[in-house]
């Protein structure tokens, strides 16, 4: 049974290098966005620069707003995208001495990512606090890693509806 199981979950899919090279890519998106080039006035003065090209002149208090709103949602959207590259690789990764069932090895593929996401997020808030114009914190920690579980979840249910509809 076991070499059955290994044989079906064994080498096929992409080579470890072509698997993770997302997830490499992710990282060198996250490494250029971790500059002080990315700091929030700067974001800010560039949103300002767009909203006043397409509309005139606009509420700098919503510009503001809007841009704290972008941030996050570009750190919770950027994060759980990370977390999916990272599952891919671990994926790829595990299954080529997996023994176990084929959900534990997404589990345990998920779990990896979410694990790694929160590393390099931890590792991106702490390095922001030796940055001109750049803070650190902890919330953005756990919005990157609730990105990272949620996308993954997502991912997990999806390819489970897939399942039954081939299924059924």
């Amino acid at each position: 049974m076991r070499d059955l199981q290994t044989t079906q979950l064994g080498s096929t899919g992409p080579t470890l290098p072509m698997a993770w090279l997302p997830a490499i890519f992710g990282l060198v998106v996250i490494s250029v966005e971790s500059t002080a080039m990315m700091r929030g006035a700067n974001t800010g003065r560039w949103l300002t620069d767009l909203c006043n090209s397409i509309w005139g002149s606009v509420d700098g208090s919503a510009v503001a707003t809007a841009n704290i709103v972008l941030r996050k949602v570009g750190h919770f959207a950027g994060y759980g995208t990370l977390g999916l590259l990272f599952r891919r690789g671990w994926y790829a990764s595990l299954r080529r001495r997996w023994m176990g069932t084929r959900s534990g090895l997404r589990g345990a593929a998920m779990a990896l990512a979410v694990l790694s996401t929160f590393l390099v997020a931890s590792l991106d808030e702490w390095h922001q606090q030796f940055l001109a114009g750049r803070v650190s914190s902890r919330y953005d920690v756990l919005l990157d890693t609730l990105g990272a579980f949620l996308f993954n979840l997502v991912l997990l249910k999806v390819l489970a509806w897939r399942r039954t509809r081939m299924v059924g």
